[in-house]
């Protein structure tokens, strides 16, 4: 069977947290679980990569390289699945948490820019821009 159809998606979710804060209380506080909770998904994620993922010690639980390595990845599926659920939601510009990529030359950044950040800052203050210079002929 698929190692992926076997994998449950949430136990990603911890080991995110847990890559994040290395502290298994605080990860069951973040994600409003119990301890033996955390504990046990930490236990099912080591049996399906076939490592310790996060070893404990004096200074928290330290990522093992796998879980360094997983990290990126991990994050950047974890992401997609996001934009995945929010794209079947309505659009709410006001709790939106989305980042905006534009493409615009310098003129356009200088005329339009101050205006729609301005905007942004009012009805959508979660929404990051970024500003892609491009010149008249990339657009």
């Amino acid at each position: 069977m698929d190692p992926l159809r076997q994998l449950d998606l949430n136990l990603l979710v911890v080991f995110q947290h847990l890559l994040q804060e290395r502290n298994i209380s605080a990860v069951a506080r973040r994600l409003d679980l119990s301890q033996p909770a955390v504990s046990n998904a930490l236990r099912r994620l080591r049996a399906a990569f076939g490592d310790e993922l996060f070893v404990r010690t004096a200074q928290g639980m330290l990522p093992t390289p796998l879980a360094q390595g997983m990290g990126g990845p991990v994050g950047e599926a974890l992401s997609l699945l996001a934009h995945l659920t929010d794209a079947a939601q309505p659009f709410d510009p006001a709790g939106s948490q989305r980042r905006l990529r534009i493409a615009m030359s310098d003129v356009g950044e200088i005329h339009f820019m101050p205006g729609l950040m301005d905007a942004c800052a009012r009805h959508a203050p979660g929404v990051r821009i970024d500003s892609v210079r491009l010149s008249g002929a990339d657009l």
